[in-house]
């Protein structure tokens, strides 16, 4: 009678750490296929969005990498204003908020990660939503 009893015992600690461990898989897929949300900074100066996604020669993801534009709009381009965000962990960020009509365009974003730096030319006029990928891979 003790060994049933302790068959089923262990039984059902092996049950126990079954249903444990699918719970813990469970939850780790759950985590990873929850989005990390965008950094974005907002000019609220018009309808346009600009998204970048940055990422190593290696095509992996850059966090941190700095991303940056100078705005001159109004009359003559005396009103400026200057914008800077990071990327998050999958490389991503986002401005919005941004005019349709700048002075002397394009807007040039200066992406800056690892010592390196590219720029990418912006013109809102023609594509007021766009998506840029930029590769830092040292050329």
């Amino acid at each position: 009678m003790k060994s049933s009893s302790i068959k089923s015992i262990r039984l059902v600690r092996h049950a126990i750490m079954a249903l444990s461990l699918s719970l813990l898989f469970a939850a780790a897929a759950f985590a990873s296929q929850q989005s990390v949300p965008v950094p974005q900074v907002n000019a609220n100066l018009g309808p346009c969005t600009v998204d970048f996604t940055v990422s190593q020669g290696s095509n992996q993801p850059l966090y941190n990498a700095e991303i940056s534009v100078k705005i001159a709009y109004g009359f003559m381009g005396m009103k400026k204003m200057d914008l800077k965000v990071g990327t998050n962990s999958e490389g991503k960020a986002r401005f919005v908020g941004l005019p349709e009509k700048v002075h002397n365009p394009p807007l040039a974003f200066v992406v800056s990660a690892k010592g390196l730096t590219k720029t990418v030319n912006y013109w809102p006029s023609v594509k007021c939503q766009a998506r840029y990928a930029v590769v830092m891979d040292g050329r």
